[in-house]
């Protein structure tokens, strides 16, 4: 009887140990949420803060000009903001602008 007793002690322990770590790797690794595809990320566009209106966007749109230019002035406005932690991507600019911009940048 206290031969089985251990062997469930031993297991115990390895299955506790095992998910000690996946918690562990799990905490390590960034949040990506799962509503944002491959190749895209999310952009927050608004004039007021608590207005911000959430976009997600293809990467291959940071190389054009005049998004280089709005993701410029919003580091300029917001570099407080990101020297706290907080990592959002904010363009501190009309909707209805930005929407435009996509639209002239998005390849047809």
């Amino acid at each position: 009887m206290m031969k089985k007793s251990k062997l469930i002690t031993k297991a115990w322990k390895q299955m506790s140990s095992r998910v000690a770590k996946h918690r562990a790797a799990a905490a390590e690794k960034p949040h990506i949420p799962h509503d944002v595809p491959k190749g895209h990320l999310v952009v927050y566009v608004g004039k007021e803060e608590e207005s911000y209106k959430r976009f997600v966007i293809k990467i291959t749109l940071l190389h054009n000009p005049t998004i280089r230019a709005l993701l410029d002035q919003s580091k300029d406005e917001a570099y407080d903001d990101f020297t706290s932690g907080d990592s959002k991507l904010c363009i501190p600019c009309d909707e209805t602008l930005f929407l435009e911009v996509l639209r002239c940048a998005s390849p047809r």
